[in-house]
């Protein structure tokens, strides 16, 4: 694993996959300021929310789930007067954001309680980290290792694996400034399913 094999794949990223990159993150910051702002709830919750809602998720729905969430606390109904396209259990775990309404970004990322996720609600919130998956493991290593079993990430590999991105994105340069680690994998990701025609 090396800061080189991020890097490279980087160079290989288009231009548009370049630009896509750096603006997912903070296309979905405004998603989810969108939702704060209709339903007069701070935006560290409505992220804390999404993240929860986020694991087997297309982000489209996720946002639609994020959404229908926040609006069925404000409006005062149950959890179970919406559905929602991911795990009871992430359900459950979203609508105990809503309930306790912490104060604290650090209280949210307690509630979250798993690396995945925590990196998620870090990423749209601007933090200089990661989500790693198998394909940011697999581009850090410069492999390909099929997906199908799940590859499962230690805490201390997570770890190293984030740093590494961190490390990659202060050594490069996009319109005269350093990425953020979450930049870096966002545009090594786009390129990578080009280059590998991941659909």
């Amino acid at each position: 694993m090396t800061i080189e094999n991020i890097i490279s794949i980087y160079r290989l990223a288009t231009p548009e996959e370049k630009r896509d990159g750096v603006v997912w993150y903070a296309e979905a910051l405004a998603e989810c300021n969108r939702i704060a702002l209709d339903y007069d709830v701070p935006l560290h919750i409505v992220v804390g929310v999404c993240a929860a809602l986020s694991p087997n998720n297309r982000w489209e729905r996720n946002v639609q789930n994020t959404r229908d969430m926040v609006q069925a606390y404000v409006n005062g109904d149950g959890i179970d007067s919406f559905k929602v396209s991911t795990y009871h259990t992430m359900k459950q775990k979203a609508w105990g954001i809503l309930e306790a309404m912490p104060e604290a970004e650090t209280e949210v990322i307690t509630m979250l309680n798993g690396q995945k996720i925590i990196s998620f609600f870090q990423n749209i919130m601007g933090y200089d980290t990661c989500t790693i998956d198998g394909h940011a493991r697999n581009i850090a290593y410069g492999v390909r290792e099929g997906l199908t079993g799940s590859i499962s990430i230690g805490k201390k590999e997570y770890a190293k694996l984030q740093d590494e991105y961190v490390k990659a994105g202060k050594k490069v340069r996009l319109n005269g400034r350093a990425l953020k680690a979450f930049e870096m994998q966002a545009i090594t990701w786009v390129a990578w399913r080009r280059i590998h025609g991941i659909g």
